[in-house]
């Protein structure tokens, strides 16, 4: 069974060994964690032991989740529930940034100086910040929009390297045609996303393309922050008929306080997950974030007990057939938007 350890890194001690920059971060050591740092790793090599060779000993996993909304909460809960049944034996670290970049690149560090025998990141920007800075480390990512677009492997079919992951790309196409259901008469779509995640950008010009496809006008409202995401939602109003935002974590954090002004305004919002619709927005059709952690966690046991390397394990992206469609009645009432044009 596992044992699990949980904010043993500070903020002010990872953000202190930054220096406030992430340069030169893989050669410093950050305070650990007692909890982890007792009990053995099984190999007692770290990382580099772990490489293409099976374990039966304690594996010591660092796991960072770049924030706490719905989404990653969900893949987290499903990593944990699968890694309970899978037989290993493990140990967890469990770190969360509040969306916070530098933090991350600190933890990361602080899991290469716990000698941890892989990572485990929810996230894009968790994944490529245990890539760059411990690029020994084998990573598992969960919750990732697309491994090869950020820079972390050489294909999604063939990562190489050390990362492999649990994608979440999300089906622009399908959410595009539940958009045009939902809102037969909305021509003009804003697009709202963090411009400091890639993995936006990626849904960005995805959702790009979708509008093109259906002669709809799309049109980039973006910032790099929180506070800069809340003027870009306000420039919405009266400038489109429907918002449209991916998976994004800055959006999905604030997601609650957004739908309530959008929805104030009149601005239906179609969303990327379903997490993001219980916090407001209107509807998406989208993926079950539970399952996206269990394979992550399926990944995880290929590596340490069966030998695989990391980057001969294909990403996983969900199946068509798993897609579901949520709805948020509330705001529909509240938008006069009928959802009986999707019993049609």
């Amino acid at each position: 069974m596992g044992k699990y350890a949980s904010g043993c890194v500070t903020r002010r001690g990872a953000l202190r060994v930054l220096g406030g920059s992430a340069l030169g971060l893989a050669g410093l050591a950050l305070a650990g964690c007692d909890a982890g740092s007792k009990g053995g790793s099984g190999s007692g090599g770290g990382a580099a032991a772990v490489i293409g060779k099976p374990h039966k000993g304690t594996c010591k996993i660092g796991v960072l989740q770049l924030a706490d909304h719905a989404a990653l909460d969900s893949a987290r809960k499903g990593f944990e529930q699968e890694l309970k049944s899978s037989g290993m034996r493990y140990k967890l670290d469990v770190q969360h940034a509040n969306n916070d970049v530098l933090f991350c690149q600190g933890v990361a560090g602080a899991f290469a100086r716990e000698k941890c025998n892989l990572a485990v990141a929810l996230g894009t920007p968790a994944l490529q910040a245990i890539a760059s800075i411990v690029p020994q480390m084998p990573v598992v990512g969960a919750a990732i929009t697309d491994l090869a677009a950020a820079g972390v492997a050489n294909s999604n079919k063939k990562p190489g390297g050390n990362a492999t992951g649990a994608m979440d790309l999300t089906p622009v196409e399908a959410q595009f045609d539940l958009l045009q259901r939902l809102l037969p008469s909305a021509r003009r779509v804003g697009i709202l996303y963090c411009t400091a995640e890639t993995n936006s950008e990626v849904q960005a010009s995805m959702a790009e393309d979708a509008a093109a496809s259906r002669n709809l006008e799309a049109t980039r409202f973006c910032a790099g922050n929180a506070d800069g995401m809340r003027e870009a939602l306000s420039s919405m109003v009266g400038k489109v008929d429907v918002c449209y935002a991916p998976t994004d974590n800055t959006v999905a954090l604030g997601m609650k306080a957004y739908a309530k002004a959008a929805t104030a305004a009149g601005l239906p919002i179609i969303c990327g997950e379903p997490g993001m619709v219980e916090a407001g927005g209107l509807a998406t059709c989208g993926y079950d974030y539970a399952e996206v952690g269990r394979q992550a966690a399926r990944m995880v046991r290929r590596i340490w007990r069966e030998g695989e390397l990391p980057g001969d394990i294909p990403a996983w992206q969900p199946e068509e057939a798993s897609r579901k469609t949520v709805t948020n009645e509330a705001a529909a009432g509240a938008l006069g938007v009928d959802l009986s044009a999707l019993d049609a």
